[in-house]
């Protein structure tokens, strides 16, 4: 069995549902001058635009062309109007976690660091004050070698 891509499995469906029918002609309603001036107006309208399309196409292969693309504008708009703002909250949803997770995963590391340096700040703030108070006993110890 050949394997048939998606353009003839589209082709296969438009053909499937591509089902003109012949227009009848139309004609005026026989109640049109006892209707009100409002029905009458709509009446007119509706019979000028059968009329246009029967002149168009008397086989139905306008309508049929406006009804497949009509089917396929809404096949196309429902599920993007559904999904899209579902996919939208979804995606966002998901940069605010990665946001979280790589705040976390710095905070993780830089809280040790800064333990680290903390920490090492205060041994180097002792080895100074070992080193000045050593320094003061030495010097002091020279100035009086006999403790006087």
């Amino acid at each position: 069995m050949p394997a048939t891509t998606w353009a003839k499995q589209a082709r296969q469906i438009v053909i499937r549902r591509w089902q003109p029918e012949p227009l009848s002609e139309p004609v005026i309603d026989e109640e049109l001058p006892n209707l009100s001036a409002i029905e009458r107006s709509a009446e007119v309208i509706s019979f000028t635009c059968r009329r246009a399309e029967y002149w168009l196409s008397p086989q139905g292969t306008l309508r049929e062309w406006l009804k497949f693309n009509l089917r396929l504008a809404i096949g196309i708009a429902v599920p993007a109007l559904l999904v899209a703002p579902l996919v939208t909250l979804a995606l966002e949803r998901f940069n605010l976690w990665i946001d979280l997770i790589s705040k976390s995963t710095s905070n993780f590391v830089l809280v040790p660091l800064s333990v680290l340096l903390v920490v090492g700040l205060i041994a180097g703030l002792v080895s100074i004050a070992k080193s000045i108070l050593s320094m003061r006993l030495r010097h002091q110890q020279r100035r009086d070698p006999y403790n006087y």
